[in-house]
C-alpha cells in the first residue's frame, strides 16, 4: 500500500485513512452521508436519496443544503490531509447528486465481500475444511464492532442489518468447519452462546448438537433438538432423513453457504431458511445421533491434511550388520502392506529369547515405513522381566507422542485406549509391540483405523488376538549364522583360522544374540584368536551343562564378561541393580559413582561389546537375558556394601535434582523443598524452568521408581530419601497418567516404613498415597491415608515432622471440603495455617488460609473468612505468578459468598486469564466456574452459559468432582433461560457423576433441582 493509498472501514465505526494518517470524518450525519455514498460504489447518489439515506421521514427544513454543507466539510476533512487537489477529485458533483471518485480506495466491505466469495467457491468446489475456514477466519479479523457504529437513519441501519447477517451466515460457515475438523475444544462454549443469542436457526442448533454429541454430551445434545424444535422451520420429511443413512455425514464442502443478501432486504439469507428440506438439518441429525452414527465423530480427512500433526518416528535404529532371514522379512513385508487399508493388520512374532525378534521387526518396520506416513510408534512391553509394563503407561506414551497434551490423558485405561484409536483414525501408522507378555497386554495398544498395521513380538504365541498373522521364528541356519559371524568379526580372521568360526557358531546354538556378542568379543581384542575363542566357550559349556537354549546364551555372555577389565565389569554388574527398563547418562553416572565422561566411555564400550543397548541418546538398558546375566554376576560377585552404596548414590542424585525440579517449576518456600530435611550429598542436575523440570521427572520415572524399591529393599538405606522423592514425583510430575504409580509407591514406602518404626517416612509417605487418591476422586481411601499421616505426626513439637503434620492437615481439610463437611475443613485447614506461620512458609499458610476462608464462610463465619482470604491473598501475591492467581481465586470464592458479588466476580476473571495464560487447567476450569456461577445468580443467563461452556472441557480432562459441577452450574442457567429438557440433560450427567464419586450431599442438592423442573 502506498502512501497516499486511501482507505475506509465500515465494519466498525465509520473511518477514513490516507497513507498512515486518520481523516476526521467529523459529526454522525456527516459520516452517515459519506456512508451513503461509499456503499454506492462510484455511482452517482441523488441528493434527496441522500437526504431519504441519512434523515428518513424527520429529514431538516432544507435538506439540500444540510446534504451540501456536509460534503463540504468531508472535502475539508479530505483536504487536512490529502490536499485540496485531491479533495475535490475525490467528493464530486455530478447533475443533481454526488459521487465518490475512489477507485483505487481500499474498502473494508468490499474486501470481506471478496473473502466471503472465496470461501463459498472453495465450498462449491468441494475444498478441505480446513481451507474454506482460513478464508473465513481472514474475513472476520476484519470486523471491528457493530458495523457503521453509532450512525443513525434509514441507510446506516439497512446496512447494518445486511452486514450482521452477512456476519452471521458466514460464522456459522466457520463453526461448521470447525465441527467438521473437531479441533476447537472452546467450540461448545461459542456455538451455545450464538445460539442462544440466536434462536430459530437450524445451522447455529446443527452446529451445537453435533459438538456437544462430539464432547461426550450426548443428552445435552438431544435436549437442544427437542428444546429449539418448534422454533425451527420444517425439515425433509423423516423418510428423507432416514434415506441419507448413517454414512451420509456431511462433507467440509456440503453447507448451504454465506448468503450476501441486499440493502434493500436485510432479512434475506436468515438462516431460519437453511434447515428447511434437509437432509442434514437438525431433525436428521437428531436421528443419526440416536443411532450413534459413527461419521459423526470421524474427523480422519480434515486430521490427515491437518497442519498440527506431528508424525512421531520412534522406531530404534536398525543394525547395519542385519543378516539373513530372507523369506521371513519378505512375508512380513507382504503382511503388514498388502492388508492395509481393510482391516488393521496384526501380525505376531514369537520365539525363544536371543532369537532375534526385535531386530527382525525393527528391520522390517524400517523396511515398510515409508507405506506408514503418519508415524511409526514403538513401546518394549518388557514381557520378559520381573514386571511386565502395564498397557496404560504404555498408552500414555503414544498419546503424548502423538500430540496429546499429559492433561487431556484420560485416567481410565477404556477411556484412554478410546482416545488413542480416536487419535489413529484415518491415519497410516505402523505400530511396533516389542516383547509383550500376552494378548491382554496388547489388546488396548491396537488401533482401530484400517490404515494402521501392528507388528508384535513376543517369547510365547498370542493365540488369544483374533486375525493376527502369526509366526515363529526360529534360529538361524548355520550359513546364515556364519555369516553374521563373519560379518562383524572381519572375514580375514575368520578365513585364517578355517573350521573353527563353524564350532563357534554351533557353541553360541545359532542364535543371533550369542553369535553377535562373541563375534563382537573378537572384533574387540585383535589379540584374541579364534582357537581361544572355541576353547573358551567349550569350558563355559562344561560348566553351566548347557541344555537349553538360555544356558547357550549364557555361556556367551560368560565368556565375553570374563574378557572384561574391572572398570568395566564393575559397570555391567552395577547398571544390573536398579530394576527400570533403560538409565540415563546422568542418573548412570550417580549409580557408578564415575562422572558423566567416564560414565559414558565405560557404557558406550558395553554398547561396542553388545551387552548393552542404547534405545536414544544418552540411555542404556540391557536385552532381558543379558539383564538376567548381570544380576547374577552382581549378586555373586558384588559385596551387599557396594550394592548398598551404589543405591544410595543413585537415590541421593535422584532426590537432588527432584528438588532442582520442584523449586523451577513451582517455587516453592525453602522450608518446603525438604519436607523431612533428608540430607544428600550430589548438588543435583541443574533445573533451569518449568518444562525441563516436567520433561526431566517424566523421564527419569522408572528410575525413581527403581531407587525407590532398592531403599525399601535395603534396610541400610533410609526411607526419608525415598519418601521425599515421592513426593517430588508427585507435585511436579502432576499427571493423571501418573498418580496411582506414585500412589502405589507411596504405599510401598509407608508399609515398609511401619514395619521399621519410622514415623516421619511413613507420615510423609501416606500424605503423598492421600494426595494422589484424592487427585483420582477416591476420596475416602484419600481421608483414611491422610488421616493416618497426621496421627502419625500428633505429639511432635518441632523438626521437620511438623512440616509434613502441616501439609497432611491442609490436605484434609480439602478432602472433607469437597464432601460438603465445611466445619470440620475449616478447623484441619485453620490449624495448618498456624503451622505453615510457625516454621515460616508464607505461600504454603496463603494457601491453607484461602482453603480455611472458603470453609468458614460457607459455615457462616463472613468476617471471619473476608479477613482470611485478604491476609492469604496477601501473602500468596509475591509467591510467584501461580501462587498470586491461586490467591486471587481464593479470595473470589470467599467475597461471593460474603455477599460481594461485583468484587469477588473482577477478582475471579482475573484469576481465570491468569490461570490460562499459565496453562494451569485445573484451577482455569474452577475459576470460569466461580464467574459463571456469580453471573447466575446475577440473571445473566447467556454470559453464565458462554463461561462455563468455556471450561467445561478442561474440566473434562482435570476434575470429574469440577466437570460435575459445571454441568450443575449449565443446568442451573438452562432452567433460568426455560429449557427445562437442556437443563434436565446436564444434571442428569452431574448426579451420575457425584453419585460415581460418592458426593452425597452435591448429589442430593443436584436431585433437588431435577424435581423442581418441570415434567417434560
Amino acid at each position: 500500500m502506498g502512501e497516499s493509498a486511501l482507505r475506509f472501514s465500515l465494519l466498525g465505526p465509520l473511518r477514513a485513512w490516507y497513507g498512515d494518517e486518520e481523516v476526521d470524518l467529523g459529526r454522525p450525519q456527516q459520516r452517515a452521508v459519506l456512508a451513503v455514498l461509499l456503499t454506492a460504489a462510484g455511482r452517482t447518489v441523488a441528493t434527496a436519496v441522500l437526504a431519504e439515506g441519512v434523515w428518513g421521514g424527520a429529514p431538516p427544513s432544507e435538506p439540500r443544503k444540510a446534504v451540501q454543507l456536509h460534503v463540504s466539510r468531508l472535502r475539508a476533512a479530505f483536504k487536512a490531509r490529502a490536499g485540496a487537489e485531491r479533495a475535490a477529485q475525490l467528493l464530486v458533483r455530478v447533475g443533481d447528486g454526488y459521487a465518490l471518485a475512489a477507485p483505487d480506495a481500499e474498502v473494508d466491505v468490499v474486501v470481506w465481500d471478496r473473502l466471503l466469495a472465496e470461501a463459498e467457491r472453495l465450498r462449491a468446489q468441494g475444498a478441505a475444511a480446513d481451507g474454506i475456514r482460513e478464508v473465513l477466519l481472514r474475513a472476520h479479523r476484519l470486523w471491528d464492532g457493530e458495523p457503521l457504529a453509532g450512525l443513525a437513519g434509514p441507510h446506516a441501519e439497512s446496512v447494518r442489518a445486511r452486514l450482521l447477517e452477512q456476519w452471521l451466515s458466514a460464522k456459522e460457515l466457520q463453526l461448521e468447519m470447525d465441527v467438521e475438523l473437531g479441533d476447537r475444544t472452546d467450540l461448545t462454549a461459542e456455538a451455545a452462546s450464538l445460539a442462544l443469542e440466536h434462536p430459530g436457526r437450524s445451522r447455529l442448533t446443527a452446529v451445537l448438537m453435533r459438538a456437544l454429541y462430539q464432547a461426550g454430551r450426548k443428552a445435552e445434545a438431544l435436549a437442544v433438538y427437542e428444546e429449539a424444535r418448534r422454533s425451527l422451520p420444517r425439515e425433509a420429511p423423516e423418510a428423507d432423513a432416514e434415506a441419507a443413512g448413517p454414512g451420509s455425514g456431511r462433507g467440509p464442502g456440503s453447507s448451504p453457504g454465506i448468503s450476501s443478501g441486499r440493502a434493500d432486504a436485510p432479512g434475506s439469507g436468515s438462516g431460519r431458511a437453511d434447515g428447511a428440506n434437509r437432509s442434514d438439518g437438525p431433525a436428521a441429525l437428531h436421528l443419526r445421533i440416536l443411532r450413534e452414527d459413527p461419521s459423526l465423530l470421524s474427523l480422519s480427512a480434515a486430521r490427515a491434511e491437518s497442519p498440527a500433526w506431528q508424525a512421531p518416528h520412534q522406531l530404534p535404529a536398525g543394525l547395519a550388520d542385519f543378516t539373513g532371514r530372507e523369506s521371513a522379512v519378505e512375508l512380513l513385508v507382504d503382511r503388514l502392506v498388502g492388508g492395509v487399508g481393510r482391516a488393521v493388520v496384526v501380525s505376531a512374532l514369537d520365539g525363544m529369547g536371543g532369537v532375534g525378534k526385535t531386530t527382525l521387526a525393527v528391520h522390517v518396520a524400517r523396511r515398510v515405513h515409508e507405506r506408514f506416513p503418519d508415524g511409526q510408534l514403538f513401546a518394549d512391553l518388557r514381557g520378559a522381566d520381573r514386571t511386565p509394563l502395564d498397557p496404560g503407561p504404555a498408552l500414555a506414551g503414544f498419546l503424548r507422542a502423538l500430540g496429546v497434551a499429559a492433561a487431556e490423558i484420560p485416567l481410565d485405561l477404556g477411556e484412554r485406549s478410546a482416545l488413542y484409536r480416536s487419535a489413529l483414525a484415518g491415519r497410516k501408522v505402523l505400530v511396533v509391540l516389542d516383547n509383550a507378555v500376552g494378548p491382554d497386554q496388547v489388546k488396548p495398544l491396537l488401533p482401530g483405523s484400517a490404515g494402521c498395521a501392528v507388528l508384535i513380538t513376543s517369547r510365547t504365541r498370542l493365540t488369544g488376538l483374533a486375525g493376527a498373522h502369526q509366526m515363529r521364528l526360529e534360529t538361524l541356519s548355520e550359513d546364515e549364522a556364519l555369516e553374521l559371524f563373519t560379518r562383524i568379526a572381519g572375514p580375514a580372521r575368520v578365513a585364517a583360522e578355517p573350521g573353527l568360526a563353524e564350532e563357534i557358531v554351533a557353541a553360541c546354538g545359532l542364535l543371533p544374540l550369542a553369535v553377535r556378542i562373541v563375534a563382537s568379543r573378537l572384533a574387540a581384542d585383535p589379540a584374541l584368536s579364534l582357537a581361544a575363542l572355541a576353547e573358551g566357550l567349550r569350558d563355559q559349556r562344561r560348566l553351566t551343562e548347557l541344555d537349553d537354549g538360555k544356558r547357550t546364551v549364557e555361556a556367551t555372555f560368560a565368556l565375553s564378561y570374563h574378557r572384561l577389565g574391572p572398570d568395566l565389569a564393575r559397570a555391567f554388574r552395577l547398571m544390573a541393580l536398579p530394576d527400570a527398563p533403560d538409565i540415563s547418562l546422568p542418573c548412570a553416572a550417580a549409580l557408578l559413582g564415575r562422572s558423566e565422561a567416564d560414565a559414558d566411555e565405560l557404557l558406550e564400550a558395553l554398547v561396542d561389546l553388545n551387552l548393552l543397548h542404547s534405545p536414544q541418546f544418552e540411555r542404556y538398558g540391557f536385552h532381558d537375558l543379558v539383564r538376567d546375566y548381570a544380576r547374577d554376576r552382581l549378586a555373586a560377585e558384588e559385596p551387599a556394601a557396594e550394592r548398598t552404596a551404589a543405591a544410595d548414590r543413585l537415590v541421593d542424585f535422584c532426590l537432588a535434582t527432584a528438588r532442582n525440579a520442584d523449586l523451577a517449576a513451582r517455587s516453592v518456600d525453602p522450608v518446603e523443598q525438604s519436607l523431612l530435611d533428608a540430607p544428600v550429598a550430589s548438588p543435583g542436575r541443574p533445573v533451569a524452568d518449568s518444562a525441563e523440570a516436567v520433561n526431566w521427572m517424566r523421564e527419569q520415572a522408572g528410575v525413581h521408581a527403581a531407587a525407590i524399591h532398592l531403599t525399601c529393599a535395603d534396610p541400610a538405606l533410609p526411607l526419608d530419601r525415598a519418601a521425599e522423592l515421592a513426593d517430588k514425583m508427585g507435585s511436579v510430575l502432576f499427571e493423571r497418567a501418573q498418580t496411582t504409580i506414585i500412589a502405589d509407591l507411596a504405599a510401598l514406602i509407608a508399609d515398609q516404613a511401619a514395619a521399621r518404626g519410622d514415623s516421619g517416612p511413613e507420615a510423609l509417605a501416606r500424605h503423598v498415597r492421600g494426595i494422589m487418591l484424592w487427585h483420582v476422586n477416591r476420596y475416602e481411601e484419600s481421608e483414611r491415608e491422610i488421616g493416618r499421616a497426621v496421627a502419625l505426626c500428633e505429639g511432635v513439637d518441632g523438626g521437620p515432622v511438623v512440616r509434613v503434620r502441616a501439609k497432611a492437615l491442609l490436605a484434609l481439610g480439602s478432602n472433607l471440603r469437597i464432601r460438603g463437611r465445611y466445619a470440620e475443613a475449616a478447623a484441619y485447614a485453620g490449624s495448618a495455617a498456624g503451622l505453615f506461620r510457625r516454621v515460616g512458609a508464607e505461600r504454603a499458610e496463603g494457601s491453607a488460609l484461602g482453603e480455611f476462608a472458603f470453609c468458614a464462610a460457607q459455615s457462616g463465619r463472613l468476617d471471619e473468612a473476608r479477613a482470611a482470604a485478604e491476609r492469604g491473598a496477601r501473602l500468596m501475591d509475591g509467591s510467584g505468578p501461580v501462587s498470586a492467581a491461586t490467591g486471587r481465586y481464593y479470595l473470589a470464592r470467599v467475597l461471593r459468598l460474603c455477599g460481594d458479588p461485583e468484587a469477588a466476580l473482577a477478582h475471579a476473571v482475573r484469576a481465570r486469564e491468569e490461570f490460562a495464560g499459565l496453562r494451569v487447567t485445573v484451577f482455569e476450569a474452577a475459576a470460569g466456574d466461580l464467574v459463571a456461577r456469580i453471573h447466575a445468580e446475577a440473571g445473566r443467563w447467556l454470559l453464565a452459559a458462554e463461561a462455563a461452556e468455556a471450561v467445561l472441557p478442561l474440566a473434562g480432562r482435570t476434575s470429574a468432582a469440577l466437570e460435575a459441577a459445571l454441568l450443575r452450574t449449565l443446568g442451573t442457567v438452562h432452567a433460568g433461560l426455560c429449557r427445562p429438557r437442556q437443563a434436565r440433560a446436564c444434571l442428569d450427567d452431574a448426579l451420575a457423576v457425584y453419585e460415581r464419586l460418592g458426593l452425597g450431599d452435591d448429589a442430593r442438592e443436584t436431585r433437588a433441582q431435577l424435581e423442581a423442573l418441570p415434567q417434560p
